[in-house]
């Protein structure tokens, strides 16, 4: 097969290539990334045209093909910058490398065996800018998205190894006339180029989709105002720690918090504010806990923690701990109250402590502990921590007896710690 026939079928699928991720990237705002991707394709396929077009000077064909490629790979550096960082970034490596190859190449015009030297230069800095790539999409892997980042990684470095053996092969196997010349290294390096193209073109796409993916999780697992993990993905947590407590027979423990007297805090300081404190002591709890430990959001000022492999007493200790943190935060209001309220907002928090299997024997009964367990710890003067006491779960009380937050309880049924 000759060198142009590969080259103008490579630029037919790039070009077609080009227009389907422009077309996916204009059609959904959320694959970020692809619309640069799309620009890559483009310029490979201009250069690939250019390499096949036998009406070009070779010098001129090999400056504007070369800068293309080049210039592929720099677009497909921004593209995955945009994909990973959410917007994009002019790279300076990349950059440098162009301003390198364009005044380069006309100085090995009229040196001897400049053209050779040039495409020794040319395979370098691509191997150089794909291997700045794939260490990009190393660094930037996540969970959920392992599988086409290394996918694409090692595209990348079999697109560099490539390029390295190639330039060392050149000055034994020499430089051909035109591009376009009956070659078998260099017709295996177009059908490299092509199959490494449009297989990252594969692997992007594939990464953008995981992240699509796992934003639109992350949306519907987490509360949007603190991040915390909201009521129904904080119990499906509770249910697999179960199951895996079950079979470990380790008991975990769970806890409910409570903020004391938001109300105030909204009413004193504005619902601004409010917010502000909600997301504070969200931070601070999750920055407080375990890597293991998992903070959800269970409505308005009040949120739960599931402490895997956590027995009661330790749970306790752990309790106290976050409530002497909050009691110390400082938080920062916004400059929405009066002038001569120079002070940030104190806040304090009530927990109940509940723990599997001492206690409960299903994640119905362990929330209704920990719940009863909160409840007393306000009964009791708030800004404290009340264990669920080991005997039977009681019932509920009367709801006419229940406070204005909708709790009820029995302080025969909790030990104050």
């Amino acid at each position: 097969m000759e060198t142009d026939v590969v080259l103008v079928v490579g630029a037919i699928l790039l070009c077609c290539g080009c227009g389907g991720l422009l077309i996916v990237r204009l059609s959904n705002p959320f694959l970020k990334g692809l619309g640069w991707i799309g620009g890559s394709f483009a310029a490979g396929a201009l250069g690939s045209a250019v390499l096949a077009s036998p009406g070009i000077s070779a010098d001129a064909s090999a400056i504007i093909a070369y800068t293309s490629i080049l210039l592929a790979y720099v677009l497909l550096h921004i593209g995955i910058l945009e994909l990973m960082a959410g917007k994009p970034r002019l790279p300076k490596l990349g950059l440098t490398l162009l301003l390198v190859q364009a005044i380069a190449f006309p100085g090995f015009l009229y040196i001897h065996r400049g053209r050779q030297l040039y495409l020794i230069t040319l395979a370098i800095m691509l191997a150089v800018q794909a291997l700045q790539t794939a260490t990009l999409l190393k660094n930037s892997a996540t969970d959920g998205m392992h599988p086409p980042i290394w996918f694409t990684v090692v595209l990348l470095v079999i697109f560099a190894g490539f390029n390295i053996v190639r330039g060392l092969a050149l000055p034994i196997l020499g430089t051909p006339s035109r591009p376009w010349a009956l070659n078998p290294f260099e017709t295996m390096g177009a059908i490299v180029f092509l199959g490494i193209g449009l297989g990252l073109g594969f692997g992007v796409f594939w990464i953008a989709t995981a992240k699509s993916r796992l934003s639109l999780e992350l949306l519907a697992n987490t509360d949007p105002l603190t991040g915390a993990y909201n009521r129904r993905s904080f119990i499906a947590w509770c249910e697999k720690e179960l199951l895996r407590s079950s079979r470990n027979r380790q008991p975990f423990s769970l806890l409910m918090i409570d903020l004391d007297h938001f109300k105030k805090i909204n009413d004193h300081y504005g619902h601004e504010n409010g917010d502000i404190v909600l997301c504070a002591v969200a931070h601070q709890l999750r920055a407080s806990l375990r890597n293991v430990d998992i903070v959800g959001r269970w409505g308005g000022e009040e949120f739960v923690a599931l402490l895997p492999d956590t027995p009661a007493e330790l749970a306790v200790i752990v309790a106290h701990r976050l409530r002497h943190t909050i009691e110390s935060l400082s938080i920062a209001k916004l400059q929405t109250t009066s002038i001569h309220d120079k002070k940030s907002i104190a806040v304090t928090i009530s927990l109940g402590v509940a723990t599997y299997p001492n206690q409960a024997n299903n994640i119905e009964d362990l929330l209704q502990r920990g719940d009863r367990a909160l409840y007393q710890a306000k009964a009791d003067g708030r800004n404290c921590v009340v264990q669920q006491a080991l005997s039977t779960l009681p019932q509920r009380p009367d709801p006419s007896g229940a406070t204005a937050a909708g709790r009820s309880g029995s302080g025969q049924f909790a030990e104050s710690i």
